[in-house]
């Protein structure tokens, strides 16, 4: 009966009928109290694998997906070759999909973890990591920061929930505190590596693993953190423990640093690059045996910890540096680097095949509400040491001789893409309340202001990504919802043009059309009722097979999106995000395109958080300028909706970037 119940999806689109209320009444009386993290995987729903016909027939949400981008004759061409597709290679490979469905919980996941993600050659930093940021209440240069302490606790408290996803004793994780989503990405949240390999990489998991990395002055160290105690049992570390051993490694790495600069003394910047390339050098490194241990150490690492010397300003610089970093400061192949600055800002970076970034920020939000300072600014221990004599931490040494070339070459490529990274922090001050007052869809709303600033800048429809959750479903990560549809095209330029021709009334009604289609298509994501996960599948059929369909070689269907977007909340856990005091900035990522925008939003009742990236070397775009477009696109549609006088929006934007202002 619960999986019956779990699978039903009729409460997504009809909120307030009688079936759904009972349904959600029955639920809750058969789903356990406290459900712990892995509790409830094995009542979850296997993916669901749509039908051909309904991806690619005539009438098929496809078609009406690539519509809008296209003109009558490249709209043509994709009918043609599409219905081809349909009536003879696609039943075939439909077939092979199948079979995996058959045989498997999640017909997709392999094909997204192993071939998508660790298959994809490219550099992992800004195109395919994530980062965030801490505090919006955090206030720069407080002489009250305390570099070490900070870094102290947040071991601390990384390490203790590390142990809670290990031993399941995590919250589980619900919608509406009822419905269970799955949690089998925790699982390689913390303590995981990407291994490069030369054709596909390969994450591996080291769930005991008791020691993280530190980084500083381009120097590593091993940190062990679980050591014999007063009474002969290996015990962790506590905070203000911690806090002495990232002395001795602040003082040794100053000391040994002022010795050696200008010396490349680290190979993570070889984790910069392109994936094969990394690959193909790490063999290499591995025949040395001083060079084999470091590495061995580092991959089995729980985290990575960077004691950085870097002071940024405000929220934008922040979302730079923890983008990119120096080249010689990150391990971007491991699955969470965390970021100290020497003004107390935090962060992280994210290797993005091993979770999502709904899963850090509950990590860092259990994080920043149990870490606790006295009036020193020192950790307060939330038990007594224990371990009396410690010794000191290991540097590890590395062999990189025979690799000068290739790290300076590496260096030059990466400073090239850091450095032309354009990041900003961009509050608005207005929220989701002004669509639910209207009634309407707050994230079609805001994505409909997204589609209109692209359009007032560039006066193209951009190819726009937002991200839905699939995990209702058994092993489920994630499916494309497109915001894109010919009502919102037509709004955009009807708004943009101020045609006097065309009255409120039929740009409203083109407004609230495309927002239904928006929601809409957001709920059949969210249920694997959506196309790009089923099209990427029928491609990897394809490839398979030795035999890639000409579908998949049109424009539409391999062109990287030029708006990527992701929503996501603020608040995690189902206990500590109802009562936590902290104010999350939130994380983003890095643009698709080199002409194209990343946009990463935080919806809260009277404002949003928007980070947004692209990249300097592109005349046409600005992040600073596309979060005030954004802002005067909201104005507007608040203006039009409110029944108002139409006004052109040239008036200044009142939002904030990111300068750590309340």
């Amino acid at each position: 009966i619960l999986t019956m119940l779990i699978v039903c999806r009729e409460w997504m689109y009809d909120h307030h009928s009688f079936k759904t209320k009972a349904w959600g009444i029955l639920l809750k009386l058969l789903i356990p109290k406290n459900v712990k993290l892995f509790q409830l995987e094995k009542y979850l729903p296997k993916y669901p694998l749509p039908k051909l016909d309904d991806t690619c027939d005539k009438n098929s949400r496809t078609l009406t997906m690539v519509k809008p981008l296209l003109s009558d004759e490249e709209f043509k061409k994709v009918s043609e070759t599409m219905e081809d597709f349909r009536k003879n290679e696609g039943p075939k490979l439909q077939k092979v999909l199948e079979k995996r469905y058959d045989e498997t919980e999640n017909w997709l996941a392999e094909l997204w973890n192993k071939y998508l993600y660790l298959g994809s050659r490219g550099p992992l930093p800004v195109h395919s990591n994530y980062c965030c940021l801490g505090d919006r209440a955090f206030q720069y240069n407080d002489p009250g920061s305390n570099q070490l302490s900070q870094m102290a606790n947040c071991i601390y408290y990384f390490m203790e929930y590390m142990g809670k996803i290990n031993n399941g004793s995590l919250a589980g994780m619900m919608i509406q505190n009822i419905v269970p989503i799955c949690c089998d990405r925790y699982r390689y949240l913390c303590a995981t590596t990407r291994i490069p390999g030369e054709t596909i990489d390969e994450l591996k998991r080291f769930p005991n693993s008791t020691h993280v990395i530190i980084f500083r002055k381009g120097l590593m160290y091993k940190l062990d953190l679980k050591v014999l105690d007063s009474e002969g049992k290996r015990t962790f570390l506590t905070p203000t423990e911690i806090q002495g051993q990232l002395k001795v490694i602040m003082e040794d790495a100053d000391l040994m640093g002022s010795k050696v600069e200008g010396e490349i003394q680290n190979p993570s910047i070889f984790t910069t690059t392109e994936r094969t390339r990394w690959a193909r050098i790490r063999n290499r490194m591995l025949v040395n045996r001083t060079n084999m241990e470091s590495l061995n150490i580092v991959e089995s690492s729980a985290f990575c910890f960077v004691l950085s010397e870097d002071t940024p300003q405000n929220h934008s610089e922040e979302f730079a540096s923890y983008l990119t970093g120096n080249g010689f400061d990150r391990w971007f192949d491991k699955s969470f680097t965390f970021i100290v600055n020497k003004n107390g800002a935090m962060g992280f970076n994210v290797e993005h095949s091993t979770s999502e970034a709904t899963l850090g920020g509950r990590m860092w939000e259990y994080t920043l509400f149990h870490c606790k300072y006295n009036v020193h600014g020192d950790p307060v221990d939330p038990r007594p040491p224990t371990h009396p004599t410690l010794h000191d931490p290991r540097q590890l040494k590395w062999d990189l001789t025979e690799f000068k070339d290739e790290i300076a070459d590496i260096k030059t490529e990466w400073d090239k893409l850091a450095n032309n990274v354009d990041a900003c922090v961009y509050y608005m001050n207005k929220g989701k309340g002004i669509a639910k007052k209207m009634k309407l869809s707050p994230d079609g709303f805001l994505q409909m202001a997204l589609q209109l600033a692209f359009y007032r800048e560039r006066k193209i429809t951009p190819k726009t990504y937002e991200t839905a959750a699939t995990r209702l479903f058994k092993y489920g990560r994630t499916e494309t919802i497109r915001p894109v549809s010919e009502h919102s095209v037509a709004f955009t330029k009807q708004q943009c043009f101020d045609d006097p021709s065309v009255p409120d009334s039929v740009k409203i009604k083109h407004l609230k059309s495309a927002i239904k289609h928006q929601t809409t298509y957001k709920f059949d994501a969210t249920n694997g009722r959506a196309v790009d996960r089923h099209l990427l599948g029928l491609y990897f059929a394809g490839k398979f097979t030795g035999n890639v369909p000409e579908l998949f070689k049109l424009k539409p269907f391999y062109e990287s999106d030029l708006l990527s977007t992701s929503q996501s909340p603020l608040r995690y856990d189902p206990v500590i995000g109802k009562i936590s005091t902290t104010d999350p900035i939130g994380g983003g990522f890095g643009a698709q395109r080199v002409d194209g925008y990343g946009v990463s939003y935080f919806m809260l009742e009277n404002k949003v958080h928007f980070l947004i990236t692209s990249f300097k070397s592109c005349s046409e775009t600005n992040s600073l300028k596309f979060g005030q477009n954004i802002e005067r696109a909201v104005n507007d549609l608040q203006v039009l909706l409110a029944g108002g006088n139409q006004q052109k929006s040239n008036k200044e934007t009142n939002g904030s970037v990111g300068k750590g202002d309340k």
